[in-house]
């Protein structure tokens, strides 16, 4: 099921799935909607973030920046941790 979205040029809520720029709607594997400074989505982002700075990062290669975070379980954590702020300023500057 999908949340639909507000089309502003007929002024309707649609009730089906918002296309992406090759027409495709499906989100099988890849369930995880933008967060943070930079709109962060999609598996290989979250992936790399966890990768250098999470729970990957501390278990892999001992670096310890946030090693109880794992972004790829719940990237809803970025918005809900108590460091969110600091968060999303690291999301946008390892994007950038």
């Amino acid at each position: 099921s999908f949340p639909g979205f507000y089309d502003l040029f007929d002024d309707v809520v649609v009730e089906n799935a918002y296309s992406n720029s090759l027409g495709r709607t499906d989100v099988a594997g890849c369930c995880w909607w933008k967060r943070g400074a930079l709109m962060t989505g999609g598996r290989c982002a979250f992936g790399k973030l966890n990768k250098y700075v999470g729970k990957e990062a501390a278990d892999d290669r001992g670096i310890y920046v946030y090693p109880d975070i794992d972004f790829c379980s719940n990237p809803g954590v970025i918005c809900e941790h108590i460091r969110t702020h600091e968060l999303r300023w690291l999301i946008g500057f390892l994007d950038w």
